[in-house]
């Protein structure tokens, strides 16, 4: 329930919410309320997952993807998610979830996230995330390239920022597992 009144927020702020682009730094802020705890009394584990997904949901909005996403047939999905739990996030704790594009090839693109509260670094997250049009996987370039169509605006393709060591990491071990995979016939 309060997933589905945080998204009801995010879409009553959207139409005053600055355009940006997909390299910017996007904030999204939660409080920890009393049922975002555990019996640990403090932010449980399920909550980051879900937290990310509106973040890159303000993502999209920003990029001013929303027509794409309702008239045009795009979608994304979550290929996978790495999270890492620095320290605990107390109840009624401010959080920033601070997110931004690392990187993109012809199919993922990578989002890196970080829960800060008061500029300290809490949690952070690492996303592959795969844009589809029609069934098929398509570039995150290729999508902004849509939202420029759309709005009228020139066509200047925004070039990937080179991988940090992190997530040429993380796209060698992907590769590598779908390898295996591969040769055991899954």
């Amino acid at each position: 329930m309060s997933q589905m009144l945080r998204s009801a927020l995010m879409f009553a702020r959207r139409p005053w919410a600055k355009p940006a682009t997909a390299l910017d730094v996007f904030h999204t802020r939660f409080r920890v309320l009393p049922w975002d705890c555990d019996l640990n009394l403090h932010l449980t584990n399920t909550r980051y997952p879900a937290w990310l997904d509106l973040a890159r949901t303000e993502f999209f909005l920003r990029l001013g993807t929303g027509p794409l996403f309702v008239r045009k047939g795009w979608r994304s999905v979550l290929a996978s998610q790495t999270l890492t739990f620095v320290r605990e996030i107390k109840p009624l704790a401010l959080v920033d979830v601070e997110s931004r594009v690392l990187h993109w090839d012809r199919k993922y693109f990578y989002m890196e996230h970080r829960f800060l509260v008061d500029g300290r670094l809490h949690a952070k997250a690492l996303a592959r995330i795969a844009v589809l049009k029609g069934g098929r996987v398509r570039s995150l370039a290729s999508m902004l390239q849509a939202v420029a169509r759309l709005k009228n605006e020139p066509d200047e393709l925004q070039e990937a920022p080179p991988a940090p060591l992190e997530v040429l990491a993380k796209i060698e071990l992907l590769g590598a597992k779908r390898q295996a995979e591969e040769e055991r016939g899954l």
